[in-house]
């Protein structure tokens, strides 16, 4: 069956807070329930990318996560996780509580012309040797 995977909503958590998360299937994680969740304002529709290749005979999974934003992210050198939500709900973690963490770019647009982006654009990045899982609520 084909599904639609386009994300409707973005959030993130302190790496922090991840202690105690179980991978109980392949790609199924357990988080804890008390994660302070804060949502990001996206503009329709972030996207997200996995892509995987061969580097010395060991698989790296690269995670892109891009998407707009009207909020002032000021995320100052915490490590940071991100959850991924797509419109029929199923959720994704981007990151762990281990390294390597996610890295955030944010780019602030302040153009010349009032019909260009003025929404600060975000690209996360996460270099690992999974597939992001999905979230088991």
């Amino acid at each position: 069956m084909k599904s639609i995977k386009l994300v409707k909503s973005v959030a993130y958590a302190y790496s922090t807070q991840l202690e105690g998360s179980v991978l109980i299937a392949n790609r199924t994680v357990r988080i804890p329930s008390n994660i302070l969740w804060r949502s990001i304002c996206v503009k329709d529709h972030p996207s997200m990318v996995s892509s995987t290749k061969t580097d010395d005979k060991n698989k790296v999974i690269t995670t892109t996560l891009k998407f707009l934003t009207p909020d002032d992210l000021n995320i100052k050198r915490r490590h940071l996780v991100f959850k991924v939500t797509l419109i029929d709900d199923r959720q994704f973690l981007v990151g762990s509580s281990e390294r390597p963490y996610p890295s955030v770019e944010i780019t602030e647009n302040c153009p010349d012309a009032v019909k260009d982006n003025q929404l600060n654009e975000v690209v996360v990045t996460h270099k690992s040797h999974e597939i992001p899982p999905y979230i088991k609520v």
